[in-house]
């Protein structure tokens, strides 16, 4: 196993914060800022940075016309030689790249004897391409406290090298990472993988998509997993035996926004989980966000029907009964939903997928989800109360809402004091968890 990290001596490194002057030609305007200070490149915001503070990026940042060591390496770096210092680079939906004529998209680099350094990269994107060209390199030349550099929702790629390669650091990583031979390679590094989608493209990689070394002695390295941990309870990591099976991808689904604070447990927290543990939905644009309170779409609940049922979705590659229906990644589940009687269309040959489902529309949906793919009789598990708001059923949801609400698949809900059906009411991404849920119980108990 060849090291891949490029050894500095401190020569080299007497100058790197030099970079900044080394800097190409800036694009008009500010490419980032720290409070009210704009600055030409972000090599010289990294020049300048103080304890505490965040960079935002302005600009789009082409780590190619940037330079690192002096003028010696292109890209962008930050080496830390001084007193401790945290600080966060905020890409503000901004992109860092690089191709063959960088280094690294990014370098964060701590020399020997330096003091402790955290770092943090938030909302943006960091790619290469080329070989020999890293995403994001992380290096620590024997600090006495090993630098941290923490990911928050992030996108970290590289088409020929791994995304990040990290020595001597620690990592934080919430974050989708896609890598040639491995998504991360680090090496004496600990790794907290706490969300994200890791990716490894090259098939015939040996380490997996997590390759993680321990130094044995000056010349031997060994290939040791125990410094990467995930996210516990209640993160689905998948698939669950990575570490024995060295898969080329790994998923950690961990919801931010779906989290006990305290001893308080979001209502739907069991439910939500319980959903994205069976595979039935997923974050809502990544796997650390869900978006509890989002309405969801007709086409969102097919999906998630057809995840639910594990449908053989093959057979749908080349229908689209629906005018209206146009993402793909939704046609086959709409059709095989159609096919099995679970959904209908809106009139005019549309389905408006788009639109957000309303609770009696999700309780039509259930309702035949349970008779056609369950098949599954209605039988009275619990007790019905009254409603106000029952006479707002419409006539062709009245039988469908009422087994559901037998069978404990729905409950109202209380709108200042009074418990309400509120049919018409749109069905947030929370509530569908909780109705897909108690329908699973439902099947189970059955069973």
């Amino acid at each position: 196993m060849n090291r891949r990290f490029r050894q500095m001596g401190a020569a080299v490194l007497a100058g790197a914060l030099l970079c900044g002057l080394s800097a190409g030609a800036a694009a008009a305007g500010d490419v980032a800022k720290i409070g009210s200070t704009g600055y030409a490149s972000l090599n010289e915001a990294l020049a300048a940075v103080q304890d505490g503070q965040t960079i935002v990026l302005q600009q789009n940042v082409s780590s190619s016309t940037e330079a690192y060591l002096g003028g010696e390496a292109k890209g962008v770096g930050y080496v830390h030689d001084g007193a401790a210092k945290s600080f966060t680079i905020d890409l503000n939906q901004k992109k860092i790249t690089a191709t063959e004529n960088a280094d690294d998209a990014l370098l964060i680099l701590a020399e020997e004897g330096a003091g402790s350094l955290s770092v943090t990269l938030q909302n943006g994107t960091i790619s290469a391409s080329g070989t020999g060209v890293d995403g994001l390199c992380v290096q620590d030349y024997d600090t006495a406290t090993p630098t941290t550099v923490t990911l928050r929702n992030m996108t970290v790629s590289a088409d020929s090298e791994a995304a990040i390669n990290c020595l001597g650091a620690a990592l934080d990583i919430q974050a989708n990472v896609t890598g040639a031979d491995d998504a991360i390679y680090a090496e004496d590094s600990t790794i907290s993988l706490l969300a994200g989608d890791f990716r490894a493209t090259d098939p015939d990689s040996e380490d997996g998509v997590i390759a993680a070394y321990r130094s044995v002695d000056e010349e031997t390295l060994q290939f040791d997993l125990s410094s990467v941990t995930t996210a516990g309870e209640p993160a689905v990591v998948r698939p669950a035996d990575w570490k024995t099976a060295l898969p080329m991808s790994l998923t950690v689904v961990n919801y931010q926004d779906v989290q006990i604070s305290g001893d308080k447990k979001p209502w739907y927290y069991d439910y939500v989980y319980d959903m994205a543990n069976r595979g039935v939905v997923s974050g809502d644009g990544n796997v650390w966000t869900f978006s509890p309170a989002k309405n969801v779409t007709r086409e969102q609940f097919a999906v998630m029907l057809a995840a639910a049922a594990g449908a053989d979705l093959s057979a749908y590659e080349d229908r689209n009964t629906f005018s209206d229906v146009t993402h793909d990644w939704a046609v086959r589940q709409i059709e095989w939903a159609y096919d099995n009687g679970i959904v209908s269309g809106t009139g005019n040959g549309k389905f408006s997928p788009t639109a957000a489902i309303t609770r009696q529309e999700a309780c039509v949906m259930l309702y035949k989800y349970q008779l056609n793919i369950l098949q599954l009789e209605p039988k009275q598990v619990v007790e019905v109360g009254t409603f106000p708001d029952s006479g707002e059923v419409a006539s062709w949801a009245e039988t469908a809402v009422q087994t559901m609400l037998m069978e404990g698949i729905i409950s109202g809900s209380s709108v200042n004091g009074t418990v309400k059906l509120l049919p018409k009411g749109n069905a947030t991404r929370a509530q569908i968890c909780t109705m897909l849920s108690a329908l699973f119980r439902f099947a189970e108990q059955a069973a």
